[in-house]
């Protein structure tokens, strides 16, 4: 499995969304790659299909449920995730715990 980190320089909430994730993989005796991947202009958003900071994949795969439905790719702001009917900033680390966990299933 590979986690993948992609932000920008505007918003740092990709740093708290970080280190979720690494709290959530030893909590579950995992070790894995983080990478991390700084969009810097919307041609590289547009590439990345990146809508905002951070965006999190899986294996490629946006762990956002509502990921397919974005079209509008941009290099600034922050993305905010809707999880069980609550808006948040950034990930929530249940939505995190679920998509590891699927994914660890899958592997």
């Amino acid at each position: 499995m590979t986690i993948t980190i992609l932000h920008n320089a505007i918003c740092n909430i990709w740093e708290t969304t970080k280190e979720i994730i690494e709290t959530i993989l030893k909590e579950n005796g995992l070790t894995t790659t983080i990478e991390e991947i700084v969009i810097t202009n919307d041609s590289e958003a547009k590439e990345y299909h990146f809508s905002g900071s951070p965006q999190i994949l899986i294996d490629g795969i946006d762990i956002d449920p509502m990921a397919s439905k974005i079209t509008n790719y941009h290099e600034s702001g922050c993305r905010l995730y809707m999880w069980k009917g609550v808006l948040h900033e950034g990930p929530s680390k249940e939505m995190l715990v679920e998509a590891i966990k699927k994914e660890k299933r899958n592997l």
